[in-house]
């Protein structure tokens, strides 16, 4: 099995008896690094049809939740109606996404168009291959344990709604 771990060797990164805070901005600094190269493929994309990562966001999770409603994707999103309607008409605009009716006039729900589902696999798919590529490399312990840390920096509203959504 491939060793993923060079990282400046771990002993030089973690010391499991005694974090310090030089240690701990270390793993800040690998969540910088982590997050950017998470991101970097989608972006591009996005930069190409001059959307951001605010775009990706709703795209995604639109996708994910068939017929969601804006209060839920603004539950989810945690985010200003504001800030929401701003990028939402911008998707809705440019047919990526589509606005319908409720079960009540007041509810309105959103829904991907078939441009929408090509962008969000396009997108997804790069993560998703960066992911299992990384995967592939790992033993099921370290994949459980980072899986943990994942979920553990949630606060306990989000992990809430997190469980909600991956049920």
């Amino acid at each position: 099995m491939h060793n993923l771990v060079n990282m400046t060797d771990l002993k030089k990164i973690l010391n499991p008896l005694y974090l310090s805070d030089i240690e701990i901005r270390k793993v800040v600094e690998l969540m910088f690094f982590a997050y950017r190269e998470f991101t970097l493929g989608p972006d591009q994309i996005l930069n190409e049809i001059n959307f951001g990562r605010a775009h990706h966001r709703i795209i995604y999770f639109v996708g994910k939740q068939k017929k969601i409603t804006i209060k839920d994707l603004l539950s989810i999103l945690q985010i200003t109606k504001q800030s929401l309607s701003r990028v939402l008409n911008q998707l809705v605009e440019k047919k990526y996404i589509i606005v319908s009716t409720g079960n009540d006039k007041r509810t309105k729900n959103l829904s991907l168009t078939n441009l929408g589902i090509k962008l969000e696999e396009k997108l997804s798919q790069i993560q998703i291959d960066k992911i299992n590529t990384i995967f592939k490399n790992t033993d099921e312990n370290n994949i459980n344990g980072f899986k943990k840390i994942l979920y553990a920096m949630i606060d306990n509203k989000n992990k809430k709604k997190f469980d909600e959504i991956n049920k």
